[in-house]
Parts: C-alpha cells; sequence; structure tokens
C-alpha cells in the first residue's frame, strides 16, 4: 500500500487530471449540464489530493501547461464571447472602429471570411449592442483578425498563443509575489492548476487571466514603489479589461500622495496612448451605454441581487434592475472608497485584504456574475489566506446548469446550493478564522 502511495499514485492523479480536462475540452457541450458539472467537480477534488500530497512546483508548472494546451484547437463550447472577439477583430482590418457600429447595423454591409457564421454564433445579445471590450483587447482581436481565412482554428491559436504567454508570465511573476510576502511559493498550485483558470481562461478564451497577470506585474512594481512602471502595467490592465480601475485607490495609503499621483499619471499617459487610435465621434457615449448595461439589463447567477429582485415583484409587481442599476455605481463608488481609504492600507497584507473583500462585495451584489468573474479572486485569496474564493471557483461553474437545449433558465436548485457554500464559508472566515492555510495540509483540519 505504501508502495502504492508513494510510486504509483502521484503517477496517476495527473493522469486523471488530463483525462477530465480533454473530456471537457473534447466531449461536452454546455447543455450536458450532468456530465459537464460532474467532471468539472471531479477535477477539483483530485486536485486537492493531488496539491496536498504531491506537488511540486515545478510537477506545477508542467502539469498546468499540459492541462491548458488540451485546450489548443478547442473551439469553445461553453462560451459565445470568442465569435465577438474575432468580428470585432475582423472590422478593424476593414478600417471599422468596433465602439461605432453594432453588429446588427454591419452585417449587409461588410464581407469577410467567417462574417455570416460570427454574427449568428455571437448570438443576439451580443449582436444588438457596440462592443465593450477595451482597446489592449481590441489589438488582440485584431492580430486574430489577421489570421482569419475562412477557419476558426487559425484566430483561436493566436489569441491562446498571447493567454499562454501571459500564463507564463504570470506563473514567475506571481512566484516572485509570493516570496516577497514570505508566503510558500507552493500556494500558486491553487490558481494556476485551477479548473475555472484553465476552462474559462484559456479554454474559452475569456481575457481575465491575461488581465490579473498584467495586473500582478503592476502590484509587484508598486511595493517596490517604482510608480511609473506600476502605471504602465495597470494602465494595460485596464486596456484588457476594466476591472482593475477599482483597485487603482488601494495604494493611495501605501504609496503617499506624490508617489501615488506618479502613479495616477502614468496609468492616464499610458492609457490614453491605448485608446487614442479609437476615439472617434461618439465613440464615448456608445461605450458608456454599453457598460451601463452591467448595471441596468444583464443578470444571470446574481445572489444578493436575487433576493432584491424577488422583493420587488412582491412590493412592486416588476422587476425592478433598472431602478437598481442605477444606485449600483453609486454603491461600488463607496465600497471603493470605504476599503481604501478607511482602511489602513499600509502594508501589502492589507492592501490585498481590502482589495479582496472589496471584489467580493461587489460580485456579491452585482447582476451577472460569470463563472470566469471569479478569477479575479482566487489569487487575492491566496495572499490573504481566504478559502472562500476557492470554495466560490468550485461552485460558480455550477451556474451553467442555466442552460438548455433551447433556453437559458437559472436552476434554484443549483444555485442557492451554490451560494450556500460561498457564504457559509466567507462569514465562517470573518468570524471564526481563515482557512486558506489549511488547503496544503495533508490533514485539512489539522493544526
Amino acid at each position: 500500500m505504501k508502495f502504492f502511495s508513494k510510486s504509483i499514485l502521484p503517477c496517476i492523479l495527473p493522469f486523471l487530471l488530463f483525462l477530465g480536462f480533454y473530456f471537457l475540452s473534447h466531449g461536452l457541450e454546455r447543455t450536458d449540464t450532468l456530465p459537464l458539472l460532474t467532471t468539472y467537480t471531479a477535477l477539483f477534488l483530485l486536485l486537492w489530493f493531488w496539491i496536498r500530497k504531491y506537488s511540486s512546483l515545478g510537477t506545477v508548472l508542467v502539469i498546468g501547461l499540459v492541462c491548458r494546451l488540451l485546450f489548443w484547437n478547442h473551439i469553445p463550447a461553453l462560451s459565445q464571447d470568442f465569435y465577438r472577439f474575432l468580428w470585432d477583430g475582423s472590422i478593424q482590418l476593414l478600417g471599422i472602429n468596433p465602439y461605432r457600429f453594432t453588429p446588427n447595423g454591419l452585417i449587409d454591409l461588410v464581407d469577410f471570411p467567417n462574417a455570416q457564421l460570427l454574427y449568428e454564433k455571437m448570438g443576439s445579445l451580443s449582436n444588438e449592442h457596440y462592443s465593450n471590450y477595451p482597446p489592449l483587447s481590441q489589438y488582440l482581436y485584431r492580430a486574430m483578425g489577421y489570421a482569419n481565412h475562412g477557419d476558426l482554428y487559425g484566430p483561436i491559436s493566436v489569441l491562446r498563443g498571447f493567454y499562454l504567454l501571459g500564463e507564463i508570465f504570470l506563473f514567475f511573476g506571481a512566484k516572485t509575489l509570493l516570496e516577497r510576502l514570505e508566503l510558500p511559493s507552493s500556494y500558486l498550485a491553487w490558481y494556476f492548476l485551477n479548473p475555472l483558470v484553465i476552462v474559462e481562461g484559456f479554454g474559452n478564451l475569456h481575457g481575465e487571466s491575461l488581465m490579473f497577470a498584467i495586473t500582478l506585474f503592476s502590484w509587484l512594481y508598486c511595493l517596490k514603489k517604482k510608480t511609473l512602471v506600476g502605471g504602465f502595467f495597470m494602465a494595460l490592465a485596464v486596456g484588457t479589461k476594466l476591472l482593475p480601475l477599482l483597485l487603482i485607490p488601494f495604494f493611495f495609503r501605501y504609496l503617499g500622495l506624490r508617489n501615488f499621483l506618479k502613479f495616477g499619471l502614468s496609468i492616464l499617459g499610458f492609457s490614453a496612448l491605448l485608446w487614442l487610435p479609437f476615439w472617434q465621434g461618439e465613440m464615448l457615449e456608445n461605450y458608456t451605454q454599453t457598460i451601463q448595461l452591467w448595471f441596468t439589463t444583464f443578470e444571470f447567477n446574481g445572489s444578493l441581487y436575487n433576493i432584491i429582485r424577488a422583493i420587488g415583484y412582491e412590493v412592486k409587481g416588476y422587476n425592478i434592475i433598472r431602478k437598481l442599476g442605477k444606485v449600483t455605481p453609486f454603491i461600488t463608488i463607496g465600497l471603493v472608497l470605504l476599503f481604501s481609504l478607511l482602511n489602513s492600507n499600509r502594508k501589502p497584507q492589507q492592501i490585498f485584504k481590502s482589495m479582496l473583500l472589496l471584489l467580493s462585495c461587489y460580485f456579491f451584489m452585482t447582476t451577472t456574475v460569470h463563472p470566469w468573474y471569479i478569477i479575479n479572486l482566487i489569487f487575492l485569496g491566496l495572499l490573504t489566506g481566504y478559502a472562500f474564493p476557492i470554495v466560490w471557483s468550485l461552485v460558480v461553474f455550477w451556474s451553467y446548469s442555466a442552460y438548455g437545449v433551447s433556453i437559458v433558465e437559472e436552476q434554484m436548485g443549483w444555485q442557492l446550493s451554490a451560494y450556500f457554500f460561498v457564504y457559509s464559508c466567507f462569514f465562517y472566515e470573518l468570524i471564526k478564522g481563515r482557512l486558506g492555510h489549511h488547503l496544503q495540509k495533508p490533514n485539512f483540519f489539522g493544526v
């Protein structure tokens, strides 16, 4: 038995991980609810067992890269977003600004490979709105457009190539940050091998992983008080996804007024360079209008919002999302000020704890929580010792239970179960103490 545990089991477990990721990348659609969620959950359990008993940093890197490469020729089956990515990149090559025209307004006017396919596959929710993806993402989509010659594999490989580089840089940047904070670098396994990061960030081509890789380098330079370089990377991160905008004020107390102003001016300057080529006509109005949809129109897998919506139906008799959406941005700004200015964010650990709590509150109250959004919380949990982001990265995937063959309808059983685990872990850690340091222990409940 000891020979099996020491010699054979460490080889079998990675093979089972590869098999699970291969199944996710080649055999399942998002309508295959039970096989999809069972495979994903089983991967998490295998990963937990393997990390605690057999992982080393070198094997984490190798296994993480192999698991990602299993998705190399995978056409995303769980998300339609990449069709819009390629559409935005292809119209840029025709000299068209993706912030100025909707796919509905262009479909009868443009001619490029896969145009009709992309238009149909991106879905009605996407083709009736202007692009919401920031400029650095648009440059990557433009690179995809150059490879669009009639099949999807070329453009997808281009974007995955950029993402793979980002993942490699993230691995070594995260190792450096963990060592700087005097935390075990082995914690990195819970991010780099996390099924949510691999499936959503690399498999489904969502930009959160790349955005986080760039954000992490901004943090590293800010901790060294090299604010100009830190601002450069933060501008790139915001140019990938807008979410890091919420995190900028958290370095105010740590950097001090003078250095923080340098940091802010660096972000503004490099951001201006990124946005300038797209700054035409009514671009700003269109982009603002599109961002507002996240607060006033879109809704999926919310938690506190769903409770408020139910109360709204009971009291008002209709969905109050539009009214709620008008105040949500102000609540978010209030939370940013609360966590960034009122908290004593003078030490790195306190900064990252404040960031984690802010983003968690934001995702608790927002109307839309797609699985890939939670990628933003995982590493912050590792830096601060909280385990609830790891739990959330498992159960948020259960929201795919909403996708039927012809309809999208949230399944309350799956949703209530998921948020029960998240909130239970969240409040336990706030009241009793953090559980993150237990994740690496062979005996989870050991001292």
